[in-house]
């Protein structure tokens, strides 16, 4: 009669075995999820910090620009401390000048204004800076593009 009352009991004992494995597996996918979502808030708290300069920052950028027209005209040492401890600021903030200094024309960070006779695909000028913002393009460059054919003249 014993061997009759063990098999239900090990059939009973078997069933809970099983249900507790899959509650152990709900229970890990549960935290495993709830630690992501955890990582992700965070992710997006840190990202509204970061982010939320944004606006001002490109608010700033012409009012360094016509400090820049200013000490272009005024050669003065004054001002041009001003500029460059400006610059250092904004790049403090994550804010820095796109480079288009022979550079090959990059739409993702460039606007081509015009195309004009020179290599093919190369910025000839830059018309107004663009800045980056940490990993992001806060304002594209203007810029004129080669279009190939003749060389640019360079004055």
């Amino acid at each position: 009669m014993k061997k009759k009352t063990a098999r239900p009991q090990e059939a009973g004992l078997e069933k809970l075995r099983q249900e507790l494995a899959a509650m152990e597996t709900r229970y890990k996918r549960a935290l495993a999820d709830y630690q992501n979502l955890e990582k992700r808030q965070q992710n997006q708290a840190n990202d509204l910090v970061k982010y939320a300069a944004e606006s001002i920052l490109d608010k700033l950028i012409p009012v360094l620009e016509n400090l820049e027209r200013a000490q272009t005209h005024l050669n003065d040492t004054g001002l041009l401390m001003v500029i460059k401890q400006f610059t250092e600021v904004l790049a403090s903030e994550g804010v820095v000048r796109i480079d288009t200094e022979n550079a090959g024309f990059n739409p993702e960070t460039m606007d081509c204004a015009e195309l004009v006779d020179g290599p093919q695909n190369k910025v000839v000028a830059t018309i107004s800076a663009g800045y980056n913002f940490y990993d992001k393009v806060l304002r594209p460059a203007k810029v004129t593009v080669g279009k190939g054919g003749q060389k640019a003249i360079k004055n």
